[in-house]
């Protein structure tokens, strides 16, 4: 996770939360979501990232896209990669 700084939390739910995040290489935002997979099964896990990857080879103004996803095994966390839509949503959470 060394690439990314979170700054600031954009959402949560039941087990993830959704930070803004900056690439420290090229300067850009992203959205990250953080899963935390202490308690979960590896499969679990890997279930989500399988997802996202499919999503990732769809296209259309609708849908976020997919940058990258990377399992941090130290920190017990799933992290996903997601383009950062900018909203009025955000500025309530």
């Amino acid at each position: 996770m060394e690439r990314y700084i979170q700054k600031k939390q954009l959402g949560k739910g039941g087990y993830a939360k959704v930070y803004l995040a900056e690439d420290t290489v090229t300067g850009k935002e992203y959205a990250m979501k953080i899963i935390d997979i202490s308690n979960m099964k590896p499969e679990n896990y890997e279930n989500e990232i399988t997802l996202f990857e499919k999503i990732s080879k769809l296209s259309h103004s609708n849908i976020v896209k997919y940058e990258s996803s990377f399992i941090d095994e130290v920190k017990k966390k799933c992290v996903i990669i997601m383009e950062y839509c900018k909203s009025n949503v955000w500025s309530k959470v």
